[in-house]
């Protein structure tokens, strides 16, 4: 009897419970879905936190390798900026060295440049103090000389004034007697000489020595 009331009530209107039905329906398949996609997301992140722990590993080995290579690398730096520094300080040291050497050997030059130059000059000054004793003897000579020379020029020029007057005196004599001896020539006449007569054959060659 009640379900037929009940078939009936169907019938003829909605069951109350229905609509809490459908909600409930509704709502365990929104549980499902959302388990479903509550277990896929776990899984998803499970898959995930998994990946992320093998990255997390592959990270912290290769930050361990990473790090020991850095400290390799700045071991090998610490060591090598160590011996670039020892290596800086001897060459510093080795140019400290070589440059006092140079420069105490700088000096010295300077030293015997300057002793030298002092020796040349004074070697200089008693070369031309010599030199200009040499050319005032020199000059005296040479004056002594020249002076001997116009007295034996002046003498000797007198000599040849003397020597010419007397060639001159000398030929004025010979003149006067050739003068004389022409004067004499033009009044001799061959008729006057007993010579001629002889050879001519009108007197006789006299032997007394006297006519």
């Amino acid at each position: 009897m009640a379900m037929y009331s009940h078939s009936i009530h169907s019938a003829n209107e909605p069951h109350p419970f229905d609509p809490p039905h459908d909600v409930m329906k509704m709502l365990k398949r929104e549980i499902n879905e959302l388990r479903a996609a509550f277990q896929a997301e776990q899984q998803q992140r499970a898959v995930e936190v998994q990946q992320l722990r093998q990255e997390v590993g592959m990270l912290r080995d290769q930050l361990q390798k990473e790090s020991h290579e850095r400290k390799t690398i700045c071991h090998q730096t610490v060591q090598d900026l160590t011996q670039v520094r020892s290596d800086q300080i001897k060459s510093l040291e080795e140019m400290k060295v070589s440059f006092a050497s140079s420069l105490h050997q700088l000096n010295q030059l300077l030293q015997d440049e300057m002793r030298d130059r002092r020796a040349e000059g004074s070697l200089r000054d008693t070369r031309e103090s010599t030199e200009k004793s040499e050319r005032q003897s020199e000059n005296a000579a040479m004056k002594d000389d020249i002076g001997k020379h116009k007295q034996v020029f002046f003498g000797a020029r007198d000599d040849i004034y003397q020597k010419i007057s007397n060639i001159t005196h000398d030929v004025e004599m010979i003149v006067t007697a050739l003068t004389k001896v022409s004067v004499a020539k033009g009044q001799l006449d061959k008729t006057s000489l007993h010579c001629w007569k002889y050879f001519s054959g009108q007197g006789a060659l006299s032997t007394s020595g006297a006519n």
